[in-house]
């Protein structure tokens, strides 16, 4: 082009900027609106997955136009987004064409002004004409390719959020084997990163090897935050915990945990079968007989044996073929055959009966003699027999003791035991009198 005219060359690359400048703000848009559009699928997949899994209760409490009408409002969003995308990257390429039929448009009238003077010749205005037209392909061509990049950068930008999630902090290169199980909390407080309240204040507290602290309290009065730091789930603020004399910072995260079983009130299962989920985390081939045994412990086996395949029964989606009741004493088993030295109960019998509670509180307590244990229970019945019970308000440890001498204090605790043995009580006659 330079060769043939530069002075035409010149003026036509005027349309470059302002093509760029065009593209940026159509990109800037379709950016957004893909971004938007992406959030507003997730919303209503949401919406879908909440309403499926949540459909007992829908139909029990009527739900249904609610549900309907949610789906309605996240279908309307994502269309609009939709919209606003396509309308986009629609007006991407016309725009730029636009601009390119006005920049040659201009440029031929500037060739017919320099045709009078003879600063051109027919010639030259046709391969001048000719080398611009050949330039608009490639213009239209990337302009289309900008529709999919702007599409693939607003998906990579969740993408890249998920993997720049910083992971867990593993500086530690400590390792101890098997621990004894002395784990001592020293001035220890915690709050989370969105809230500037502590959740745990000054912690101190000692748990010999052996031992089984039961932690008591109110809801949110720190339990499970507390049991939580042992196993490093999360980091103190300030302060340390030592297990053997070992500060857990220290410890490698794969050390630790090999020396802590965890049975929670939220049972997690994997859609495997019930034999794989009860040696689950086992880095060796499990044998049968130590399956089933540990099941015996945790009494799975008297439903296993009514499973059509026993032990070898898919237990689906979470455990969704499971009773609660069922899931937890798998979980119990799991922990059970990890003879870990650690043991953490959170509400570990909160999802059995009457019956099935006897049973696995019988194998528990079995399980926890020689361990270092952290109790964590609503029913003071179940933490009766504790070494030591900690008693928890607002983060702060309030009183410790035995289950009598805390009786005997007539605090927080005897509180509490009066609270929930009058309302059993109170419930009794009017359970018994409604049959």
């Amino acid at each position: 082009l330079f060769y043939l005219n530069w002075k035409l060359t010149l003026l036509s690359l005027v349309m470059l900027p302002i093509i760029a400048l065009i593209l940026r703000i159509i990109n800037t848009r379709l950016r957004n609106a893909s971004r938007e559009s992406q959030r507003a699928m997730g919303d209503i997949t949401q919406v879908i997955e909440e309403s499926v899994a949540a459909h007992k209760v829908v139909k029990l409490f009527g739900g249904q136009q609610y549900e309907s009408d949610r789906f309605r409002d996240q279908a309307n969003w994502v269309r609009r987004y939709a919209m606003k995308q396509q309308m986009a990257a629609a007006a991407n390429v016309p725009i730029v064409q636009m601009v390119a039929a006005v920049a040659l448009s201009f440029i031929i009238y500037l060739v017919t002004i320099q045709s009078r003077s003879d600063e051109t010749t027919v010639g030259g205005f046709l391969s001048f004409i000719a080398a611009m037209l050949m330039l608009t392909a490639p213009i239209k061509r990337l302009t289309g390719v900008s529709e999919f990049l702007q599409r693939g950068l607003a998906a990579s930008e969740s993408v890249f959020e998920l993997i720049d999630t910083p992971g867990e902090i593993n500086a530690g290169k400590v390792t101890i084997g098997r621990a004894h199980g002395r784990i001592a909390f020293e001035h220890v407080s915690l709050s989370y990163q969105q809230d500037d309240r502590l959740a745990l204040r000054d912690i101190s507290l000692e748990i010999p090897a052996g031992q089984a602290v039961a932690l008591v309290g109110a809801s949110g009065s720190g339990k499970s935050t507390l049991a939580n730091l042992v196993p490093r789930f999360y980091l103190p603020s300030s302060g340390r915990i030592t297990l053997d004399s070992h500060d857990l910072a220290d410890l490698t995260l794969a050390d630790l945990r090999a020396n802590i079983a965890l049975v929670s009130q939220e049972v997690v299962l994997f859609n495997d079968t019930i034999a794989a989920n009860i040696a689950y985390g086992q880095m060796r081939e499990v044998p049968e007989s130590e399956i089933i045994a540990a099941a015996q412990a945790a009494h799975a086996m008297e439903f296993i044996r009514e499973m059509p395949q026993g032990l070898n029964t898919l237990v689906g989606e979470r455990g969704v073929k499971l009773s609660g009741g069922q899931r937890q004493r798998i979980a119990i088993a799991r922990a059970i055959l990890k003879n870990a030295p650690i043991l953490i109960l959170d509400e570990a019998t909160s999802a059995l009966d009457s019956e099935s509670e006897r049973h696995v509180q019988a194998a528990l307590e079995t399980l926890m003699q020689g361990r270092t244990s952290l109790v964590i229970a609503h029913r003071l019945s179940t933490i009766e027999k504790a070494d030591r019970i900690v008693v928890l308000q607002k983060g702060e440890i309030v009183e410790i003791g035995t289950h009598r001498e805390l009786l005997a204090k007539n605090g927080v605790y005897a509180q509490l035991h009066r609270i929930q043995f009058a309302s059993d009580a109170d419930l009794q006659p009017r359970v018994l009198g409604s049959y």
